[in-house]
């Protein structure tokens, strides 16, 4: 086949967002077929990112900004602010990280989540659903084995209802936010974190 071209690793990179060697090499295997290539690109970052997940730290990133006006003849109700992080410079900048930051900042004002992650979740408010799910299962004449199964169920939906990386994309059901942002990780190579949110509402 013809040697690789700078403008097929350009177009790569600017599909994947994966380094310059990592994109020449995968055309080269793939014999110059992007799609191909592409797919080699993210198997192979997403099995780094498995592997060294817990020695990566997210030190870079950007900040971003939502306001939700439904009506642009009005001012703003809700807003968000979102801090989202990285490994490096060149890859807050790209166009997928760019691209995720704002839809988690839209969603986190559609969906009112109360924290990033289930380790953020106080503890004395998940004892009170547990306590809350098990008191009602056992007045509703639920069998004890039953019992505890509820309260799991309860406590999952509780995580679905109120945990950022828990919760339904906005914009696409079937996957959480959190599986979002895996996503989009395994595609950029670089460990990937929401540090933490602010919603603003003005109520009447």
């Amino acid at each position: 086949m013809p040697p690789i071209t700078a403008a097929q690793v350009k177009q790569l990179r600017e599909l994947t967002d994966a380094p310059m060697m990592a994109c020449k090499k995968a055309l080269e295997e793939a014999d110059g077929d992007l799609q191909k290539a592409a797919d080699l690109v993210r198997e192979r970052t997403g099995a780094k990112m498995d592997a060294r997940a817990g020695e990566r730290t997210a030190s870079e990133g950007a900040i971003f900004a939502y306001l939700h006006t439904p009506n642009p003849d009005l001012p703003a109700k809700v807003g968000v602010m979102l801090q989202l992080g990285c490994e490096t410079d060149f890859v807050a900048k790209g166009d997928k990280f760019q691209q995720l930051g704002r839809d988690i900042a839209m969603h986190v004002a559609a969906m009112k989540p109360l924290v990033v992650s289930q380790a953020d979740v106080d503890a004395t408010t998940l004892d009170k659903e547990k306590d809350f799910a098990r008191k009602e299962a056992l007045e509703q004449g639920k069998p004890e084995n039953i019992v505890e199964r509820i309260v799991e169920g309860k406590v999952k939906k509780f995580y679905e209802e109120s945990v950022l990386l828990d919760q339904p994309y906005v914009r696409d059901d079937s996957k959480t936010v959190g599986e979002l942002v895996s996503e989009v990780q395994a595609v950029t190579g670089e460990k990937i974190e929401v540090a933490r949110f602010e919603r603003f509402e003005i109520r009447a």
